[in-house]
């Protein structure tokens, strides 16, 4: 791993260090649970959230929501255009996990199609930004990262039992330098 990317990581950490739950993070975990808030912040979530996760390096919205959040910038899989999205992710190692789930609905979110077409991808964690290059994993490693996404976010499990058996695609995110 070069030193640039060791730098990079090390910041990463430090950001996350500062991610901590507060009580808009307990009710966020009550309420992200029912499929009323869920089409309600599908909608209002990625308006939000980006400006939010900007504001003080992201020092905000690590304390405000305290979750690990990042920014994913993708290249459209049908447009070409660049594209952002706000999602909760975990860490496997040096590695970002993201879990494609769609707040529940039976159809795949569409940050999962724009990395399968377009695996070169790049992340904002607070002040970090990371390029990266995605690939969507197998389902044991679905099967064993899954249970520390419910543990950050409960409303994980809920959103399975929505999807009609439409089964969500996990990605796991190298960093690249």
């Amino acid at each position: 791993m070069s030193d640039d990317l060791q730098t990079t990581l090390e910041a990463l950490a430090e950001h996350e260090a500062r991610v901590q739950s507060g009580p808009l993070t307990r009710l966020m975990r009550r309420l992200g649970r029912t499929a009323s808030f869920a089409a309600v912040y599908r909608r209002v979530g990625p308006v939000i959230d980006p400006r939010i996760a900007h504001i003080a390096d992201g020092k905000l919205m690590a304390r405000l929501y305290g979750f690990p959040v990042l920014i994913l910038h993708t290249t459209g899989a049908k447009s070409g255009l660049p594209r952002s999205s706000p999602l909760l992710y975990v860490r496997d190692g040096d590695d970002l996990m993201l879990l494609g789930t769609n707040f529940g609905q039976p159809k795949h979110p569409a940050w999962t199609a724009n990395l399968l077409a377009h695996p070169d991808a790049a992340v904002e964690v607070g002040p970090v930004r990371l390029a990266v290059r995605a690939e969507q994993v197998d389902e044991a490693t679905v099967e064993r990262l899954f249970p520390s996404f419910v543990a950050v976010y409960p409303g994980y499990a809920d959103y399975l039992g929505r999807r009609e058996g439409l089964a969500p695609r996990m990605f796991r995110l190298r960093p690249v330098r």
